[in-house]
């Protein structure tokens, strides 16, 4: 009877204990495990939103730049252009402020600022767009410099941007580039070398002038030199120009019947 009562017994005191300790490690483990997945879940999404939020005023910018656009103000941590549009001039601002967040202000009224950047201004519509990293100095480039003591001249316009997506005591960062050539509107055609075509062919390249994407009144003619001053040809309209092959560098001018004009360079890649 004694044997069979014992064989009957069930776990021991000390067993139970175990098994308890045992399936709270587990559970401690699993448990740890949904945090370390769940943190770094939320830190993709809110690095994510970041760089859409940077992504979508840069691609903005660069479509405000490439239409008829005139630079205001062309430093290395403040972006200041107008675009004319049916309802009128609005004026677009970029900027980093001292505390090292992007901020993005909108104006219809005033068409340069008078206040440091990140500071309410009246007449302006201000918002955060990102985080920057601490000491941030530079996030434009304006003609390939850093500045340009004449702002409406510059032909192009570089963006860089560090954007730092840390949050929780974490640490994330990511860099995001945009360039454009900028289509000037005061006193000269807005056309860039994506108005030009270049078609390659056996005796070099073929350009064409897109008339339909410039938008300007009248007949336009285009003189093409090379950038050593060499004359190409002469194109009207959108008729095309050939040019011999070996030649990268072209500069086009292009006229309006009114006699207003503008230059721009195509670089032509045909091997």
């Amino acid at each position: 009877m004694s044997t069979r009562a014992a064989n009957e017994d069930g776990f021991t005191l000390i067993e139970l204990l175990v098994a308890m300790v045992l399936s709270l490690i587990v559970l401690f483990a699993v448990l740890t495990a949904f945090d370390v997945f769940s943190s770094n879940a939320a830190q993709q999404t809110h690095a994510t939103a970041a760089n859409e939020r940077a992504r979508a005023t840069m691609d903005r910018t660069v479509d405000d730049l490439r239409h008829a656009a005139t630079i205001r103000t062309a430093s290395p941590t403040d972006l200041v252009y107008s675009v004319t549009e049916a309802t009128g001039t609005r004026t677009q601002r970029l900027c980093v402020g001292a505390d090292a967040v992007l901020y993005s202000s909108t104006s219809t009224s005033a068409t340069t600022t008078g206040t440091a950047c990140g500071t309410t201004e009246s007449g302006w519509t201000q918002g955060k767009v990102a985080d920057l990293p601490a000491g941030t100095t530079t996030a434009f480039t304006f003609d390939g410099a850093a500045t340009s003591a004449t702002p409406a001249t510059v032909r192009s316009v570089g963006i860089t941007l560090d954007v730092d997506a840390g949050r929780g005591g974490r640490t994330a960062s990511s860099t995001l580039r945009a360039s454009a050539t900028v289509r000037r509107s005061a006193g000269q055609l807005a056309v860039g070398d994506g108005d030009i075509r270049a078609d390659c062919n056996t005796s070099g390249a073929l350009l064409t002038l897109d008339v339909a994407g410039i938008g300007a009144a009248g007949p336009l003619n285009v003189t093409y030199t090379s950038t050593g001053g060499v004359q190409l040809g002469v194109g009207n309209g959108d008729s095309p120009v050939q040019i011999s092959a070996g030649i990268t560098g072209v500069l086009a001018t292009i006229t309006d019947a009114a006699g207003v004009t503008n230059t721009v360079q195509k670089v032509v890649e045909c091997s």
